[in-house]
């Protein structure tokens, strides 16, 4: 390549031009050759790309069922999903129903719990004051009774008090 270019660069009247001469190009030959090359290379490429359409055409219908296979599967997990959402929520509604359920028969027991408690705490109440009553009016007739003896004997003498002592004995004994 360097001689060429150093032929280019001596030669001063160097042109470039188109060579229209059939024969002295070779076209013919070049046209020959290339159709030859054309039917004889033309089985093989058409063979080789009739292959190549073939996978590409399965390839393409493998890709077709797996998207409708998958689709399938996901409108199928769709409704999975919507199911478990129901499903979902009426747990929630039941567990909700539970919990107010139990919350209820605990305030119930509570209440009748602390009702018990506070009838007992009555009960109770009502015991001592009856028993204080009692021991009321026990301390009242002593010193009542006390008071009376002192002022019988005061004022009453032996005799008289023997004769009231034995009248209520008698009425006692009727």
């Amino acid at each position: 390549m360097k001689s060429y270019i150093d032929y280019i660069i001596a030669n001063e009247n160097f042109e470039i031009s188109i060579n229209t001469d059939i024969f002295e190009t070779n076209i013919i030959n070049l046209i020959i050759l290339l159709g030859i090359l054309f039917v004889v290379i033309k089985n093989f490429l058409t063979e080789n790309l009739t292959t190549r359409k073939k996978k590409i055409i399965s390839d393409i219908e493998n890709a077709e069922t797996r998207l409708a296979d998958s689709n399938k599967r996901y409108v199928e997990a769709q409704k999975q999903w919507s199911q478990m959402d129901i499903i979902l929520k009426e747990i929630n509604q039941q567990m909700e129903t539970t919990k107010q359920n139990v919350l209820k028969l605990r305030w119930d027991q509570a209440k009748e719990d602390l009702s018990k408690k506070f009838i007992v705490a009555i009960e109770i109440l009502r015991n001592r004051e009856n028993k204080i009553f009692n021991d009321l009016i026990k301390e009242v007739s002593k010193k009542a009774l006390t008071r009376v003896t002192r002022k019988i004997k005061n004022q009453l003498g032996k005799i008289e008090q023997s004769a009231i002592i034995d009248r209520k004995i008698t009425q006692i004994g009727d």
